[in-house]
């Protein structure tokens, strides 16, 4: 029979997956979805990442030939984008913790519409994908999705610009500073310093962060992108989930990247904006809360600039 300290350190390390990957623990009705029927276009894609967990992720292709070179226009549908000379990109795109890959394919279908590839990329216990979520297995994953586009023949022909919403941008920034030769961009939208200075704003766990060993630390990882990496943030006013000077304190970090210095900590309060640094942006986005800011007004006009800016 199991002491209770056993019982106790199962509900440390179990529960807390629980709540930080709680999408990986849906009913499999809830997990998986068939995408045959709605969504013409988007390839099934499997992975199989270094410690043999299987992917199953989606990619979207945007119609290229040799007639055109700047970006189709917005309010274009997916359907009658012009197309261009090579893809503007392709878009590795990394969900939140409360998401499934497929719920992020309308926001992949802006990015064809820019005139970018993008591979939608399904957490291990996520979606159709096996395995069980944790923060050194979803690293595997990421480097799996950054791996088989480099091993594409077509694929690797194009930049590559790393989004990730929320937990993904956290995923994104930290495979970004894995691979600094590699990444072209990088896009995160909504994410956090790290796991504990969330829960630090949570009442009844503000106390306990000492334990939590998802930590994400992206205060820290962000430090690793080297300045030649563009980095466009984009923030919702209204995020209920993590607060906007999350966002701000990652903006101040990532000026300070690439000059050698150790963050212990960051601040616990939200701060100005630093000036622009390089090609890198920041947008606030008005009414934009944790979940819909890729629906508000400004939002894809910016990342057509970032996506100008960096493909010019």
């Amino acid at each position: 029979m199991p002491s209770l300290f056993d019982v106790l350190g199962k509900v440390l390390i179990y529960g807390q997956r629980l709540c930080i990957y709680p999408s990986a623990f849906d009913s499999e009705d809830e997990r998986t979805f068939n995408l045959s029927f709605d969504n013409p276009g988007v390839e099934d894609v499997t992975l199989i990442t270094s410690d043999k967990v299987t992917l199953k992720c989606y990619l979207l292709r945007a119609p290229h030939n040799r007639s055109r070179t700047s970006l189709p226009d917005l309010r274009l549908s997916i359907c009658t984008v012009t197309p261009s000379a090579v893809p503007r990109a392709i878009i590795i795109m990394f969900h939140g913790n409360g998401y499934h890959a497929w719920l992020h394919l309308s926001s992949a279908k802006r990015f064809v519409r820019l005139g970018c590839d993008v591979l939608v990329v399904s957490y291990r216990g996520y979606g159709h994908s096996s395995g069980k979520p944790s923060e050194k297995g979803l690293r595997r994953d990421s480097q799996a999705a950054l791996d088989y586009v480099l091993a594409d023949a077509e694929l690797s022909k194009s930049r590559i610009v790393l989004h990730g919403h929320s937990l993904g941008g956290a995923v994104a920034i930290d495979l970004a500073g894995r691979n600094p030769d590699k990444i072209s961009g990088l896009i995160v939208e909504n994410t956090f310093l790290s796991i504990p200075l969330v829960a630090k704003e949570i009442p009844g766990l503000r106390h306990l962060t000492f334990i939590i060993h998802q930590r994400w630390e992206s205060y820290k990882r962000i430090l690793k992108i080297p300045k030649h990496i563009p980095i466009l943030m984009l923030s919702g006013k209204e995020d209920e989930v993590v607060p906007e000077w999350h966002m701000l304190k990652l903006w101040e970090l990532a000026a300070m990247r690439g000059e050698g210095k150790d963050v212990k900590g960051p601040g616990l309060e939200g701060e100005e904006a630093h000036p622009n640094c390089g090609n890198d942006m920041f947008k606030s986005i008005a009414g934009g809360t944790h979940a819909d800011t890729w629906t508000r007004s400004g939002y894809w006009s910016t990342v057509r600039t970032f996506l100008e800016k960096l493909t010019a």
